[in-house]
């Protein structure tokens, strides 16, 4: 029994993070604690010395990245167990550039069964079929595919991106870290890539700089295996293509040839771009991303104003991701990871109301999307936390002169937001019924008691401001500073005013702000 893709999945997982509870690994991998030694006992089998080490309920990777990458270079075929789903993978490639595949041959070289090879056949048949494509005989060669060519070549893509990177020179080249049979699959295409590589950077390159556009590494990539396709297989009119789309595709001109734009425009349309492009209008899909735009901000615990932006933002996402499921595409970006558990209200909260395009678009609901929209959507709830225009009345309960109480307070407006309301001493504590105030401050345990026992808001301070203070101010309401102005409503009330009037009612309505 030979090595697979999950056990590297799970050596991977180890060494990212060189020191990890035994529980967290098999709660990631699905299993139970003792198949996960189970396993790592396995791997090690293949290795001088021992990659991984499990001591005291804890996984301690012994590998380097670079180790890591060179331990799966030298894994050989014959010590590899391949999946159905990574064969079926190397049977679509070798039909898109070879025209057909003879699996009796393949399976043999692989040293797999009849039996198996009839089974994966049938597995193909299967998910071809989800893709719109039907699997074919070809008389006296073998297995071919026919149907939507659009749908086979984004396929096609989907499986080899992640399997190729982009060099400094505008060359590619494989993975270091592909399995033996990715780097199969690599193999394959290689020989066609290769020679159309150079003019398709220069094409990619063109493309984004006259349209003065960033796309991130796995969009270029995919970009660039789009283009590769057009050289290596043009379309023509007797090129079969079902035209069966989502939503409208952009409409960006960039090839002389009208079916080869047409074609690269729906590609262009499932890419992630550094800023968000002017998306082709649909109704259904506005109505619908306003709608839950609305509900998720409702139920925060600080509601924004839904501005015109972050529904821009949220329909370039949705976009996107409805035309990359449609063809099938995935774009999985497992960097940032735990975002459920730094979240979870607001993940919670988006994973509810996400069922409003699964109504709409048939829209399969991943982790991979809550994960990014409780991301957009916290960058939205960080972005509007602007000035507050309602803080905390604070009453200071002292005999310390008011030199010494202004600098307090202005240790204070640096963390919070505040409007003092008087300074008094304990002897004064009946002028407090004529004062509007949220919170009386003090500094010693004295008066904390007194103003307890009457039943007061009382919180006691440190006169020198320390973040355990801040801690407690945020825990009884206080709000945190803002340094962001909504600019409509602030250009509105400064409209009219004279430079002399500005200056005064800046410091006399944000004076935390301007002096």
């Amino acid at each position: 029994m030979g090595l697979s893709y999950n056990d590297l999945s799970l050596l991977r997982f180890i060494q990212k993070r060189q020191y990890t509870p035994l529980p967290k690994v098999a709660a990631q991998f699905r299993k139970n604690e003792t198949s996960i030694r189970r396993t790592i006992d396995q791997i090690n089998l293949y290795s001088p010395v021992p990659m991984v080490d499990v001591h005291k309920n804890y996984c301690i990777s012994r590998v380097s990245y670079e180790e890591f990458v060179h331990f799966i270079q030298t894994i050989a075929m014959e010590d590899y167990t391949s999946s159905w789903t990574e064969r079926i993978r190397v049977l679509i490639v070798t039909i898109f550039f070879q025209g057909y595949v003879n699996t009796s041959r393949l399976y043999e070289n692989w040293g797999l069964s009849l039996t198996t090879k009839k089974q994966d056949t049938a597995h193909l048949r299967r998910f071809l079929r989800e893709h719109g494509l039907e699997l074919i005989t070809l008389k006296r060669k073998g297995l071919g595919i026919q149907g939507d060519d659009l749908q086979l070549r984004f396929l096609v893509i989907n499986i080899l991106h992640p399997l190729l990177e982009f060099t400094a020179d505008n060359q590619i080249q494989g993975r270091f870290a592909n399995t033996p049979i990715e780097k199969q699959s690599y193999e394959l295409a290689s020989p066609s890539l290769l020679k159309v590589c150079p003019e398709a950077v220069e094409l990619l390159n063109r493309f984004l700089t006259e349209n003065r556009l960033f796309v991130n590494y796995p969009s270029k990539k995919f970009l660039l295996l789009f283009i590769c396709f057009l050289l290596i297989r043009p379309v023509t009119q007797e090129t079969p293509l079902s035209y069966r789309l989502p939503l409208t595709p952009f409409r960006i001109h960039f090839f002389d040839d009208s079916l080869s734009d047409r074609l690269w425009n729906v590609a262009v349309s499932m890419m992630n771009f550094s800023k968000y492009l002017d998306f082709p209008m649909d109704h259904l899909l506005w109505q619908v991303t306003e709608q839950f735009a609305e509900d998720v901000v409702a139920g925060l615990e600080s509601p924004f104003p839904v501005q015109e932006e972050f529904l821009r933002e949220l329909y370039g996402y949705f976009y996107r991701e409805i035309i990359l499921e449609h063809f099938h595409c995935t774009f999985v970006d497992k960097t940032v990871e735990n975002t459920r558990e730094n979240f979870p209200f607001l993940y919670n909260l988006i994973q509810r109301y996400l069922i409003y395009f699964n109504a709409a678009f048939h829209f399969q609901i991943m982790d991979e999307h809550i994960c990014t929209l409780t991301l957009l959507v916290q960058k939205h709830i960080l972005r509007n936390q602007i000035v507050c225009r309602s803080p905390k009345k604070i009453v200071i309960m002292t005999s310390i002169n008011f030199e010494r109480i202004s600098f307090f307070l202005e240790q204070l407006r640096d963390r919070v937001s505040i409007q003092w309301m008087g300074t008094f001493n304990i002897n004064e504590l009946h002028m407090l019924n004529q004062i509007d105030y949220d919170y009386i401050l003090c500094f010693s345990s004295r008066i904390l008691n007194i103003l307890n026992a009457a039943g007061l808001p009382v919180i006691r301070m440190n006169f020198f401001v320390t973040d355990s203070d801040i801690s407690a101010l945020l825990r009884c309401g206080f709000p945190l500073l803002r340094h962001r102005f909504p600019a409509s409503s602030f250009a509105l009330e400064v409209a009219g005013k004279s430079e002399s009037e500005l200056v005064e009612y800046l410091k006399q309505e944000y004076g935390d702000y301007f002096v």
